[in-house]
């Protein structure tokens, strides 16, 4: 608790910054438990809108809150008063006694209104203020809010695709995105890769990138995978171009691919050179790094030694591709 930094002002509220496990629910427990306390009914539980974000947190401020009334309520609680009933009979100038009453009273009436109750999900409220104004809004009355991520996104694919044969600009970048699946050996379908990239849009994580990208227009896209796939061409060229340096050099030291324990290395760069970047899940580096694992344990010393010397400037390119 003593984590938890109350900054009080002046105010109609007040702001409780604390870090996670410094007791933030111990707190707003608390000051719930005060308000109710000093009220003059014991019903002013129904004045009161506490609003957390997920239904676990909303299970356990009530159950917190309700715990403490029934605890509070024990004949015991006097004598053996709990640190929260002292806090608060200190904070609102109760004695145990009363705090013990009031408890009571309290809880009996909480039980009998517990739909009065309000302890619920941001969601949860604004769905009820909704659906309260609905007509206001110009809703159906029997309005539905859901929450079904993949079926949304399912449905909002479904009507882009819709839009092809109608719409030019979207009906050609359909079309060449299908075009580059199938040249790709891979299927045409193209709704699951647009759902998979929507997901961004409901991450909070990607919401301020999501929110830059609203300002784009779809020419700018395609202007922009105009410059990433000319980037990519002058990658690919200048990787495949270090891979046959690198195999040149291995020749004309004189060395045959069987040199080279199991022939990983020169194998690597013939592999990147075919444009297999996967090939880099190896431990070549680490090899070229100790001269481990290069040769085999009796080859002849020429083969020993010019493999030795090659091999910073092999580490190079392996690093540099």
């Amino acid at each position: 608790m003593q984590n938890v930094n109350f900054l009080e002002k002046q105010h109609s509220f007040s702001i409780y910054d604390a870090a996670a496990g410094s007791g933030k629910t111990f707190t707003l427990v608390k000051e719930y438990l005060k308000q109710i306390f000093s009220a003059s009914s014991d019903d002013y539980f129904k004045h009161l809108l506490a609003i957390t974000f997920t239904n676990k947190a909303v299970a356990e401020m009530k159950q917190r809150i309700v715990e403490s009334l029934v605890k509070f309520s024990d004949e015991k609680s006097i004598s053996e008063p709990l640190p929260m009933q002292l806090i608060i009979a200190q904070e609102i100038g109760m004695t145990l006694e009363e705090i013990q009453k009031r408890s009571k009273k309290i809880l009996k009436n909480l039980l009998h209104n517990y739909a009065a109750f309000s302890v619920e999900t941001i969601d949860t409220f604004n769905h009820r203020l909704i659906r309260t104004f609905a007509r206001d809004l110009k809703l159906a009355n029997n309005f539905e809010v859901t929450l079904d991520t993949p079926e949304l996104l399912a449905e909002a694919v479904d009507m882009l695709l819709s839009k092809a044969g109608e719409n030019k600009e979207i009906t050609k970048v359909l079309l060449d995105f299908v075009l580059e699946k199938t040249d790709d050996d891979k299927s045409w379908d193209i709704s699951r890769d647009i759902a998979s990239a929507a997901k961004l849009l409901y991450n909070e994580n990607d919401a301020d990138h999501v929110s830059v990208l609203k300002q784009k227009s779809l020419q700018d896209f395609l202007e922009f995978k105009k410059q990433l796939l000319l980037k990519k061409k002058e990658l690919f060229e200048g990787i495949e171009a270090k891979a046959t340096q690198t195999l040149q050099l291995i020749d004309e030291a004189g060395l045959q691919h069987s040199d080279f324990m199991r022939g990983t290395l020169p194998n690597h760069f013939l592999k990147i050179k075919a444009g297999n970047y996967d090939a880099y899940a190896n431990k070549l580096q680490e090899n070229l790094e100790t001269s481990k694992s290069l040769y085999k344990a009796k080859e002849a010393a020429f083969i020993v030694e010019t493999i030795d010397n090659l091999a910073p400037i092999l580490l190079s390119n392996y690093i540099e591709i």
